[in-house]
């Protein structure tokens, strides 16, 4: 693929092509981007930078043990600190993901009460750092 596009949303990481489509009979064109690879976030295992050669590309390894890179590299650098970005971008986006499927599929454990620091024996409530009570000096 050269000169794409990546499109990452909450669902899915697609890369998509570039291509060009004359509208008018003159020859003007247009960049009308086309669907090249798409990939739901959950077939995605992991994604990381990697050094080929002296170009810096992104990794991205799916559940099913395929392989593809994306290719950060421009004219005037290798790409090293776009892939980098681009790898903790896809494994946070896949991490949030994860996590908010998780508490729509457990709403009731979402409601955590807050760790209060409450003497046994005289029901003071102190700081949560303090080992003694401040009313009655007992050791909670």
């Amino acid at each position: 693929m050269e000169f794409g596009k990546i499109l990452l949303t909450d669902q899915e990481l697609s890369l998509v092509k570039k291509s060009n489509i004359s509208l008018t009979e003159i020859g003007s064109s247009i960049e009308e981007f086309k669907d090249g690879f798409i990939n739901p976030l959950e077939c995605i295992k992991k994604a990381y930078s990697a050094k080929i050669q002296r170009i810096f590309v992104v990794v991205v390894e799916t559940r099913d043990d395929h392989l593809f890179s994306i290719t950060m590299a421009k004219n005037k650098n290798l790409g090293r600190q776009e892939s980098i970005t681009l790898s903790e971008l896809i494994n946070a986006t896949i991490i949030k993901t994860i996590n908010i499927k998780n508490m729509a599929s457990f709403p009731n454990d979402s409601e955590i009460e807050p760790v209060s620091n409450k003497c046994e024996y005289c029901g003071e409530i102190n700081d949560i750092s303090w080992k003694f009570c401040k009313k009655c000096g007992k050791e909670r």
